[in-house]
């Protein structure tokens, strides 16, 4: 691992007793909630179109509002919770995507669907930000980026069941069925991390300054803006392919909702792979190539037919599977190297990377909506638009890393 993304020495800081199990199990559910709030409800978009008489573009913006409130609203959770801790933050997040849940499932109209989503999103995006921070509370240096990658590898699963639950629940009792399931599931999660999940930053260590200068540390440091932007951009393809995916297989390859679920989930065994390539490399900068190359791949797989004007669907599912196996790359290796200078501003680290991330991730749902959609070249085209944003990134990431100094890393600890 390059020298400038190593952790601080064992004398600075010493790592946590935490069981690396128990923090991987609220890690995994606390992210599930996010995950199960952006997927469930695909399955059921035909009867939402039906049963509140909502057109393509309202059917997208049910995500976009989703993932620009879970964007926006880390900025908030993140560095509040520096200062007063990561448990009651996290808590009164999880508590309000249950209340949001709810309302979605006696939503009477589209708007208030939407509206539904954004309540959504402002809770789980607690998780959101949480999810990286409480990670670098734990860990530096290589245990850090495996840490990372087994959250990565563990959270692939829930994503895989959940088209599969909306499926069966909306086709049986409804799409309200598909809200109704959501808010129990994440009340399970609030009862679970009310009654086991510790604090994970003690008073001693919390950040004393303003939030205003706790950013400006972060956000002065130049790799780390590098890693961000790239960690932005790959996420932001996955969203726009999650954004239109379901409505060119069930629109324009008349697929019936069970085929959807069953295709909107394939890519994510290439995460999954993407994840485990990124958990055993030692070399930083080999494992990040590997990661451009798959995602460039997968764009351009997706990009030539859409350019002849064709849908073809064995294109989109190669093309999703090899972009995912490269975002599940880029996400645990981007994340460990932006987060590791910042054990005392991890909660802003993490929620800029977050909520840069997802609100990135929101536009690009929200562009998706809103211009005339031109079947696989519009996912094909913002794709490998955002593959030449992550090598721009990393190019910026490499040559201002050693200019953001051992003597940065050694203030921030």
């Amino acid at each position: 691992m390059p020298a400038h993304i190593q952790g601080p020495a064992p004398s600075h800081r010493a790592e946590s007793s935490a069981p690396l199990a128990t923090t991987l199990l609220h890690l995994v559910f606390m992210v599930a909630c996010g995950q199960m709030a952006q997927t469930i409800f695909v399955p059921a978009l035909p009867l939402i179109a039906s049963g509140l008489h909502a057109d393509a573009g309202q059917l997208q913006g049910i995500m976009a509002a989703y993932l620009l409130a879970y964007g926006l609203l880390q900025f908030v959770y993140g560095p509040i919770s520096d200062k007063i801790g990561r448990r009651k933050p996290l808590l009164f997040g999880i508590g309000l995507s249950v209340v949001g849940a709810l309302f979605a499932a006696n939503a009477s109209s589209v708007n208030m669907l939407i509206l539904a989503s954004c309540l959504q999103g402002c809770g789980t995006a607690a998780a959101g930000a949480l999810s990286r921070s409480i990670p670098r509370d734990h860990y530096f240096g290589d245990r850090l980026m495996k840490f990372n990658s087994y959250v990565s590898m563990a959270v692939v699963f829930l994503p895989l069941v959940a088209p599969f639950i909306g499926s069966f629940t909306s086709g049986h009792f409804g799409w309200q069925s598909v809200y109704y399931t959501l808010a129990v599931f994440s009340a399970g999660v609030f009862v679970m991390l009310l009654l086991g999940f510790k604090e994970s930053l003690p008073v001693e260590k919390r950040e004393p300054t303003s939030f205003i200068q706790a950013y400006r540390k972060v956000m002065r440091h130049k790799a780390f803006r590098g890693y961000m932007l790239g960690l932005v951009a790959t996420f932001a393809g996955i969203a726009a392919f999650e954004a239109i995916g379901g409505v060119l297989y069930g629109q324009s390859l008349k697929m019936s909702p069970m085929m959807v679920s069953i295709w909107f989930v394939a890519p994510i065994p290439g995460y999954l792979l993407g994840a485990m390539m990124a958990s055993r490399s030692d070399n930083m900068r080999k494992l990040m190539n590997r990661g451009i190359a798959l995602l460039g791949s997968g764009a351009l797989v997706m990009l030539i037919p859409g350019l002849f004007g064709l849908v073809v669907g064995w294109t989109l599912l190669l093309g999703s599977i090899l972009f995912f196996c490269g975002a599940g790359v880029m996400f645990p290796a981007l994340t460990s190297a932006a987060l590791e200078p910042f054990p005392r501003q991890a909660g802003i680290a993490g929620a800029l990377l977050g909520g840069l991330q997802n609100f990135g991730a929101g536009l690009a749902a929200t562009v998706m909506a809103l211009l005339p959609m031109h079947g696989q070249l519009s996912i094909g085209a913002i794709c490998a638009v955002m593959v030449m944003v992550v090598v721009f990134a990393l190019n910026y990431a490499k040559t201002h890393a050693g200019h953001a100094g051992s003597h940065d890393m050694q203030a921030q600890i």
